[in-house]
């Protein structure tokens, strides 16, 4: 079997050591006690077969019909209902929108005009302090702008493309996950079966709420996710949404650096032409 892509993550395990001391004779002491370390266990992402690609579009072609017998408007339909009535945004949105990306380019600037004036050795507190407010206002800034584009995007979460995309995900995570068992053989994580007997797998493991596997599972979501929007395709691709998950951890546990140049928000992920079209 292929492998589009392989990772591991810790898992905390308690084992029995042994310990042998010295008693006051001099004989030997065996002390057997518990200790907790961790288990690096092994999963990977199988690369689908031309017959899983083929059940695959036939399940969100399905779920696409589902939805619109259901009354959810197609992406279409919901783009022409928003022309028809002026556009997604009203105008005061379009105007505070422009404005956002003003204040961001002007905050910029004066971010940079006070980070090359002097060295950081040379910098008076008020110097340094002014160039720590630089950096809270790009931030918020930027916070506003995420919302902003968030609320956007969020406008086309309910159609019929969208719900069939996310479960057409949902499959993909079923079908293609596997993890290592005992005797380091893989098997899939979901269990054998058809669809139904995996997503009733994927139910109990969100009822039992166990921390690891749930980000096992979390894990698969992401990767496979972004396999399936076309962000993911080669090992380098994979790797670097590694890099991200790891800085992503180490920044939640890190303290926020003093005079850190705050990093661009990502733009929103584009639609795959799959999802645009359906």
């Amino acid at each position: 079997m292929k492998k589009l892509h392989e990772f591991a993550i810790d898992r905390e395990i308690e084992i029995e050591e042994t310990e042998i001391t010295k008693d006051e004779k001099g004989q030997d002491v065996k002390t057997i006690k518990k200790v907790k370390k961790n288990s690096p266990q092994r999963f990977f992402i199988a690369k689908p077969t031309r017959s899983l690609f083929d059940e695959a579009d036939l399940f969100y072609a399905v779920k696409l019909s589902e939805g619109v017998k259901a009354g959810l408007l197609t992406r279409q339909l919901l783009a022409k209902r928003y022309e028809n009535d002026g556009g997604a945004m009203s105008e005061p949105d379009k105007e505070n929108y422009v404005n956002l990306y003003l204040a961001l380019f002007e905050k910029q600037n004066e971010y940079q005009r006070l980070n090359v004036e002097k060295l950081e050795t040379e910098r008076t507190p008020a110097e340094k302090e002014k160039i720590q407010q630089a950096i809270k206002d790009l931030n918020k800034i930027r916070e506003k702008i995420q919302e902003f584009e968030f609320n956007q995007i969020s406008l086309y979460d309910q159609t019929a493309e969208s719900r069939a995309r996310n479960k057409t995900i949902l499959w993909w995570v079923l079908m293609i996950s596997y993890k290592e068992d005992e005797a380091g053989k893989f098997e899939p994580f979901f269990g054998e079966g058809e669809y139904e007997a995996k997503l009733g797998k994927y139910d109990e493991i969100e009822d039992e709420e166990d921390k690891f596997t749930l980000e096992v599972v979390s894990r698969f979501m992401y990767y496979i996710s972004f396999w399936y929007m076309g962000k993911a395709r080669k090992p380098e691709d994979f790797e670097n949404l590694d890099k991200g998950k790891t800085e992503e951890t180490e920044k939640a546990t890190e303290e926020p650096k003093q005079e850190e140049t705050p990093k661009e928000e990502d733009k929103p992920k584009t639609k795959s032409k799959r999802q645009i079209n359906g």
